[in-house]
Protein backbone atom coordinates (compact mmCIF):
# COMPACT_ATOMS: atom_id res chain seq x y z
CA UNK A 1 0.00 0.00 0.00
CA UNK A 2 1.78 3.50 -1.41
CA UNK A 3 1.27 6.86 -1.79
CA UNK A 4 -2.51 8.95 -1.21
CA UNK A 5 -3.93 5.34 0.41
CA UNK A 6 -1.45 4.64 2.36
CA UNK A 7 -2.01 8.28 3.72
CA UNK A 8 -5.82 8.10 3.71
CA UNK A 9 -6.05 5.06 5.39
CA UNK A 10 -3.64 6.42 7.80
CA UNK A 11 -6.04 9.49 8.36
CA UNK A 12 -9.20 7.40 8.63
CA UNK A 13 -7.29 5.27 11.72
CA UNK A 14 -5.93 8.43 12.99
CA UNK A 15 -9.26 9.99 12.97
CA UNK A 16 -12.14 6.90 12.91
CA UNK A 17 -14.87 9.85 13.33
CA UNK A 18 -14.19 10.18 9.55
CA UNK A 19 -14.72 6.38 8.49
CA UNK A 20 -17.77 6.07 10.82
CA UNK A 21 -19.26 9.48 9.10
CA UNK A 22 -18.90 7.49 5.90
CA UNK A 23 -20.94 4.67 7.31
CA UNK A 24 -23.19 6.42 9.10
CA UNK A 25 -24.35 8.41 6.00
CA UNK A 26 -24.24 5.02 3.70
CA UNK A 27 -26.50 3.60 6.95
CA UNK A 28 -28.99 6.67 6.58
CA UNK A 29 -29.92 6.26 2.57
CA UNK A 30 -29.94 2.47 3.06
CA UNK A 31 -32.31 2.69 6.11
CA UNK A 32 -34.49 5.71 3.89
CA UNK A 33 -35.05 2.93 1.39
CA UNK A 34 -35.77 0.03 4.14
CA UNK A 35 -38.40 2.87 6.00
CA UNK A 36 -39.76 3.44 2.62
CA UNK A 37 -40.32 -0.15 1.72
CA UNK A 38 -42.16 -0.63 4.80
CA UNK A 39 -44.59 2.30 4.37
CA UNK A 40 -45.33 0.55 0.67
CA UNK A 41 -45.88 -2.71 2.60
CA UNK A 42 -48.15 -0.80 5.00
CA UNK A 43 -45.97 -2.12 8.27
CA UNK A 44 -46.49 -0.43 11.50
CA UNK A 45 -43.67 1.79 13.17
CA UNK A 46 -41.94 -1.09 15.04
CA UNK A 47 -42.19 -2.82 11.69
CA UNK A 48 -40.46 0.36 9.85
CA UNK A 49 -37.75 0.29 12.41
CA UNK A 50 -36.96 -3.69 12.05
CA UNK A 51 -36.82 -3.00 8.33
CA UNK A 52 -34.83 0.42 8.20
CA UNK A 53 -32.11 -1.36 10.66
CA UNK A 54 -32.08 -4.48 8.32
CA UNK A 55 -31.27 -2.16 5.49
CA UNK A 56 -28.99 0.19 7.24
CA UNK A 57 -27.00 -2.21 9.26
CA UNK A 58 -26.59 -5.47 7.56
CA UNK A 59 -24.36 -4.47 4.55
CA UNK A 60 -21.57 -2.94 7.38
CA UNK A 61 -22.62 -6.05 9.45
CA UNK A 62 -21.40 -8.57 7.00
CA UNK A 63 -18.64 -6.79 6.17
CA UNK A 64 -16.98 -6.50 9.55
CA UNK A 65 -17.84 -10.20 10.06
CA UNK A 66 -16.36 -11.68 6.94
CA UNK A 67 -13.44 -9.54 7.61
CA UNK A 68 -12.94 -10.72 11.02
CA UNK A 69 -12.85 -7.27 12.69
CA UNK A 70 -14.16 -8.28 15.84
CA UNK A 71 -17.23 -6.70 16.88
CA UNK A 72 -19.61 -5.13 14.56
CA UNK A 73 -18.91 -1.17 14.36
CA UNK A 74 -22.89 -1.38 14.22
CA UNK A 75 -23.11 -2.97 17.79
CA UNK A 76 -19.87 -1.23 19.36
CA UNK A 77 -20.85 1.92 18.67
CA UNK A 78 -24.75 3.07 19.41
CA UNK A 79 -24.54 5.65 17.15
CA UNK A 80 -25.24 3.50 13.94
CA UNK A 81 -29.00 2.93 15.57
CA UNK A 82 -29.52 7.23 15.42
CA UNK A 83 -30.10 7.06 11.28
CA UNK A 84 -32.51 4.38 10.81
CA UNK A 85 -34.72 5.32 13.82
CA UNK A 86 -34.74 8.60 13.20
CA UNK A 87 -35.81 8.36 9.20
CA UNK A 88 -38.24 5.47 10.89
CA UNK A 89 -39.87 9.05 12.48
CA UNK A 90 -39.74 10.93 9.60
CA UNK A 91 -41.71 8.29 7.48
CA UNK A 92 -44.50 7.36 9.86
CA UNK A 93 -45.30 11.25 10.47
CA UNK A 94 -45.27 11.65 6.53
CA UNK A 95 -42.29 14.26 6.56
CA UNK A 96 -40.99 12.16 4.12
CA UNK A 97 -43.81 10.93 1.99
CA UNK A 98 -42.84 10.53 -2.08
CA UNK A 99 -45.26 9.71 -4.95
CA UNK A 100 -42.93 7.83 -7.04
CA UNK A 101 -41.95 5.30 -3.96
CA UNK A 102 -40.32 2.95 -6.25
CA UNK A 103 -38.24 5.40 -7.85
CA UNK A 104 -37.35 6.85 -4.84
CA UNK A 105 -36.30 3.85 -3.17
CA UNK A 106 -34.02 2.80 -5.80
CA UNK A 107 -32.74 6.69 -5.28
CA UNK A 108 -31.99 5.90 -1.74
CA UNK A 109 -31.05 2.17 -1.91
CA UNK A 110 -28.25 3.37 -4.64
CA UNK A 111 -26.95 6.02 -2.74
CA UNK A 112 -26.33 3.49 -0.42
CA UNK A 113 -24.70 1.38 -2.29
CA UNK A 114 -22.26 3.40 -3.50
CA UNK A 115 -21.29 4.65 -0.60
CA UNK A 116 -20.96 1.08 1.14
CA UNK A 117 -18.68 -0.46 -1.61
CA UNK A 118 -16.76 2.64 -1.33
CA UNK A 119 -16.15 2.34 2.56
CA UNK A 120 -15.53 -1.58 1.81
CA UNK A 121 -12.69 -0.85 -0.26
CA UNK A 122 -11.09 1.75 1.85
CA UNK A 123 -11.45 -1.24 4.82
CA UNK A 124 -10.71 -4.54 2.79
CA UNK A 125 -7.35 -2.60 0.70
CA UNK A 126 -6.77 -1.47 4.46
CA UNK A 127 -6.16 -4.98 5.64
CA UNK A 128 -4.23 -6.55 2.81
CA UNK A 129 -6.56 -8.32 1.37
CA UNK A 130 -5.80 -9.42 -1.97
CA UNK A 131 -7.50 -7.41 -5.17
CA UNK A 132 -9.95 -10.17 -5.99
CA UNK A 133 -11.11 -10.49 -2.48
CA UNK A 134 -11.35 -6.43 -1.96
CA UNK A 135 -13.82 -6.48 -4.49
CA UNK A 136 -15.75 -9.37 -3.40
CA UNK A 137 -15.59 -8.05 -0.02
CA UNK A 138 -16.87 -4.26 -0.95
CA UNK A 139 -19.51 -6.22 -2.87
CA UNK A 140 -21.25 -7.92 -0.57
CA UNK A 141 -21.15 -5.13 2.15
CA UNK A 142 -23.05 -3.23 -0.53
CA UNK A 143 -25.53 -5.68 -1.39
CA UNK A 144 -26.20 -7.33 1.88
CA UNK A 145 -28.57 -4.65 3.19
CA UNK A 146 -30.64 -4.61 0.42
CA UNK A 147 -30.91 -8.22 0.66
CA UNK A 148 -31.91 -8.32 3.95
CA UNK A 149 -34.36 -5.51 3.32
CA UNK A 150 -36.18 -7.40 0.15
CA UNK A 151 -36.23 -10.55 1.97
CA UNK A 152 -37.98 -9.96 5.36
CA UNK A 153 -40.27 -7.31 2.80
CA UNK A 154 -41.37 -10.59 0.60
CA UNK A 155 -39.52 -8.98 -1.95
CA UNK A 156 -37.81 -10.23 -4.64
CA UNK A 157 -33.87 -9.22 -3.78
CA UNK A 158 -32.80 -6.97 -6.31
CA UNK A 159 -29.87 -8.77 -6.60
CA UNK A 160 -32.34 -11.43 -8.56
CA UNK A 161 -34.41 -9.16 -10.06
CA UNK A 162 -33.31 -8.33 -13.93
CA UNK A 163 -35.25 -4.74 -13.47
CA UNK A 164 -32.10 -2.93 -13.98
CA UNK A 165 -28.99 -3.67 -13.25
CA UNK A 166 -28.20 -3.94 -9.50
CA UNK A 167 -24.98 -5.84 -9.06
CA UNK A 168 -22.22 -4.98 -11.49
CA UNK A 169 -22.31 -1.10 -10.67
CA UNK A 170 -20.92 -2.05 -7.10
CA UNK A 171 -18.78 -4.71 -9.24
CA UNK A 172 -17.48 -1.83 -11.69
CA UNK A 173 -17.19 0.55 -8.84
CA UNK A 174 -15.05 -1.75 -6.46
CA UNK A 175 -13.11 -2.85 -9.37
CA UNK A 176 -12.36 0.95 -10.11
CA UNK A 177 -11.92 1.73 -6.63
CA UNK A 178 -9.15 -0.91 -6.17
CA UNK A 179 -6.96 -0.50 -8.95
CA UNK A 180 -7.17 3.15 -8.00
CA UNK A 181 -5.47 1.97 -4.83
CA UNK A 182 -2.81 -0.34 -6.10
CA UNK A 183 -1.50 2.55 -8.42
CA UNK A 184 -1.40 4.96 -5.02
CA UNK A 185 -4.51 7.09 -6.26
CA UNK A 186 -7.44 6.86 -3.81
CA UNK A 187 -7.84 9.49 -2.28
CA UNK A 188 -11.16 11.74 -1.31
CA UNK A 189 -11.76 13.26 -4.53
CA UNK A 190 -11.41 10.27 -6.54
CA UNK A 191 -13.17 8.74 -3.63
CA UNK A 192 -16.08 10.53 -4.51
CA UNK A 193 -15.71 10.94 -8.16
CA UNK A 194 -16.31 6.90 -7.77
CA UNK A 195 -19.18 6.65 -5.81
CA UNK A 196 -20.88 9.38 -7.96
CA UNK A 197 -20.51 7.16 -10.95
CA UNK A 198 -21.79 3.58 -9.22
CA UNK A 199 -24.99 5.71 -8.02
CA UNK A 200 -24.85 7.07 -12.08
CA UNK A 201 -24.82 3.64 -13.26
CA UNK A 202 -27.21 2.46 -11.01
CA UNK A 203 -30.13 4.92 -11.95
CA UNK A 204 -29.35 4.72 -15.55
CA UNK A 205 -29.32 0.87 -15.31
CA UNK A 206 -33.03 1.96 -14.04
CA UNK A 207 -34.16 4.42 -15.84
CA UNK A 208 -33.63 2.77 -19.22
CA UNK A 209 -34.54 -0.56 -18.24
CA UNK A 210 -30.99 -2.03 -18.83
CA UNK A 211 -30.12 -5.80 -17.58
CA UNK A 212 -27.50 -8.33 -18.35
CA UNK A 213 -27.89 -10.82 -21.25
CA UNK A 214 -30.25 -14.07 -20.35
CA UNK A 215 -31.99 -12.03 -18.29
CA UNK A 216 -35.69 -13.69 -18.30
CA UNK A 217 -38.82 -11.06 -18.10
CA UNK A 218 -41.67 -12.05 -16.18
CA UNK A 219 -44.02 -10.01 -17.28
CA UNK A 220 -44.85 -8.36 -21.33
CA UNK A 221 -46.44 -5.11 -21.53
CA UNK A 222 -49.33 -6.42 -22.94
CA UNK A 223 -50.66 -8.55 -19.71
CA UNK A 224 -49.14 -6.01 -17.00
CA UNK A 225 -51.38 -3.62 -18.62
CA UNK A 226 -54.18 -5.58 -18.54
CA UNK A 227 -53.68 -6.15 -14.82
CA UNK A 228 -53.09 -2.39 -13.91
CA UNK A 229 -56.83 -2.30 -16.08
CA UNK A 230 -58.42 -4.78 -14.14
CA UNK A 231 -57.35 -3.48 -11.02
CA UNK A 232 -58.11 -0.23 -11.57
CA UNK A 233 -61.50 -0.76 -12.93
CA UNK A 234 -62.20 -3.18 -9.84
CA UNK A 235 -60.54 -0.37 -7.74
CA UNK A 236 -63.05 2.41 -8.80
CA UNK A 237 -66.54 0.45 -8.77
CA UNK A 238 -65.53 -0.68 -5.28
CA UNK A 239 -65.03 2.43 -3.95
CA UNK A 240 -67.98 4.17 -5.73
CA UNK A 241 -70.17 0.89 -3.66
CA UNK A 242 -68.53 1.67 -0.50
CA UNK A 243 -68.65 5.12 -0.84
CA UNK A 244 -72.83 4.94 -1.21
CA UNK A 245 -72.39 2.67 2.04
CA UNK A 246 -74.85 0.21 0.28
CA UNK A 247 -72.39 -2.87 0.09
CA UNK A 248 -68.90 -3.72 0.83
CA UNK A 249 -67.49 -6.08 -1.10
CA UNK A 250 -66.25 -9.67 0.09
CA UNK A 251 -63.13 -12.22 -0.11
CA UNK A 252 -65.19 -13.34 -2.83
CA UNK A 253 -67.21 -11.16 -5.07
CA UNK A 254 -66.41 -11.56 -8.66
CA UNK A 255 -65.48 -7.89 -11.40
CA UNK A 256 -67.19 -8.85 -14.98
CA UNK A 257 -66.05 -12.36 -14.73
CA UNK A 258 -62.47 -11.47 -14.88
CA UNK A 259 -61.05 -10.55 -11.32
CA UNK A 260 -62.06 -11.44 -7.61
CA UNK A 261 -62.08 -8.70 -4.62
CA UNK A 262 -60.04 -10.44 -1.86
CA UNK A 263 -59.77 -6.68 -0.02
CA UNK A 264 -60.71 -3.26 -0.29
CA UNK A 265 -59.31 -0.67 2.31
CA UNK A 266 -62.08 2.53 2.52
CA UNK A 267 -59.22 4.57 4.00
CA UNK A 268 -56.63 4.15 1.62
CA UNK A 269 -58.75 2.61 -1.25
CA UNK A 270 -56.25 0.66 -2.07
CA UNK A 271 -57.65 -2.93 -3.40
CA UNK A 272 -56.15 -6.52 -3.70
CA UNK A 273 -57.54 -8.37 -6.74
CA UNK A 274 -56.81 -12.18 -7.99
CA UNK A 275 -56.97 -12.89 -11.82
CA UNK A 276 -57.60 -16.73 -12.05
CA UNK A 277 -56.58 -16.95 -15.70
CA UNK A 278 -52.63 -16.06 -14.47
CA UNK A 279 -52.80 -16.97 -11.23
CA UNK A 280 -51.52 -13.48 -9.53
CA UNK A 281 -52.63 -10.91 -7.28
CA UNK A 282 -52.45 -7.46 -7.72
CA UNK A 283 -52.24 -5.28 -5.00
CA UNK A 284 -52.99 -1.66 -6.60
CA UNK A 285 -52.31 1.22 -4.36
CA UNK A 286 -54.29 4.71 -6.35
CA UNK A 287 -52.70 7.20 -4.43
CA UNK A 288 -49.01 6.30 -5.46
CA UNK A 289 -49.71 4.29 -8.66
CA UNK A 290 -48.00 1.63 -7.11
CA UNK A 291 -49.22 -2.06 -8.05
CA UNK A 292 -47.84 -4.97 -6.71
CA UNK A 293 -48.04 -8.40 -8.43
CA UNK A 294 -47.64 -11.56 -6.51
CA UNK A 295 -47.52 -15.12 -8.28
CA UNK A 296 -49.67 -17.22 -6.13
CA UNK A 297 -48.09 -20.31 -7.47
CA UNK A 298 -44.45 -18.98 -6.18
CA UNK A 299 -45.26 -16.61 -3.95
CA UNK A 300 -42.98 -13.88 -5.49
CA UNK A 301 -44.14 -10.33 -5.50
CA UNK A 302 -43.01 -7.43 -8.07
CA UNK A 303 -43.52 -4.00 -7.89
CA UNK A 304 -44.62 -1.54 -10.44
CA UNK A 305 -45.21 2.71 -10.60
CA UNK A 306 -47.58 4.13 -12.96
CA UNK A 307 -47.55 3.02 -16.22
CA UNK A 308 -44.76 5.31 -17.55
CA UNK A 309 -42.64 3.29 -14.86
CA UNK A 310 -43.52 0.08 -15.17
CA UNK A 311 -40.65 -2.30 -16.32
CA UNK A 312 -41.87 -4.82 -19.19
CA UNK A 313 -41.04 -6.14 -22.21
CA UNK A 314 -41.36 -4.43 -25.23
CA UNK A 315 -42.65 -7.73 -27.05
CA UNK A 316 -44.06 -10.68 -25.29
CA UNK A 317 -41.37 -13.52 -24.88
CA UNK A 318 -42.82 -15.72 -27.58
CA UNK A 319 -43.68 -19.36 -26.50
CA UNK A 320 -42.21 -22.38 -27.83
Amino acid sequence: MTGDVQHLVTQLADVPWLLTALDLVGVFFFAVSGALLAARKHFDLVGSMALSLLAGLGGGFTRDIVLDRGLPASLENPIYLAPPVLVSLLVYVKFIHPNRLNLTITTFDAAGLALFTLSGVVIAHGMGLHPVSVVIVATVAALGGGVLRDIVANEVPSVFDPRGVYVMPSVLGAAVAEAAALQGMLNAFTGTVIAALIFTVRMLAYHYQWRLPGAEISQDRESLARLRRLAEQAQAATARRAARARERMGPVEEFEGQVVVEDFDPDTQSITVVDPASHQSVHYDPGTGTMDVKDMRTGRTRSYDAPEHDWVADHPRRQA
